[in-house]
């Protein structure tokens, strides 16, 4: 009974109304700021990779087409490490070495699915052709590859 009476008056005081609205404020800033930080990090990633791809895909299709190409390639998520790992029976731990974890592979962003827009894309050779080459280099299911011709 105690605690709900102290809790009751702490409650009715201004200061009460202060201090949870300068909690909730804090709280919500400390969200933002963790949630963000991550979140621009990796689609800065993700977009550096895409239009990386882009560019080297306009290339392979104008090459194909013999003519202008225009390319959106979409990405799963970002870059992701795989780190060494020392398993002594159950028991798992990371490698560090030099004060850093020992990286083992790194895997680019996931393709989710390619654009090109280009002279010929109505060809079906010429579909054919730049929907082989680019699922045979990126691993690209061809579903997730369409190709088209410029109005």
């Amino acid at each position: 009974m105690m605690i709900k009476e102290t809790v009751s008056k702490l409650l009715k005081g201004k200061k009460a109304v202060l201090i949870v609205a300068a909690a909730a404020l804090i709280g919500a800033a400390l969200m933002l700021t963790g949630k963000s930080g991550k979140k621009t990090e990796t689609f800065d990633e993700i977009s550096e990779y895409e239009r990386a791809a882009e560019n080297k895909i306009e290339q392979t299709a104008e090459a194909i087409c013999g003519g202008k190409a225009l390319v959106i390639v979409t990405a799963e998520y970002g870059r992701t490490t795989e780190y060494a790992k020392n398993r002594t029976g159950e028991d798992e731990a990371t490698v560090i070495s030099a004060g850093s974890p020992v990286p083992v592979r790194t895997a680019a962003p996931v393709i989710r699915g390619i654009t090109v827009v280009c002279k010929n894309g109505n060809d079906p050779v010429i579909c054919r052709r730049i929907t082989e080459a680019l699922s045979c280099a990126y691993g690209v299911s061809s579903a997730k590859i369409f190709v088209t011709s410029f109005r």
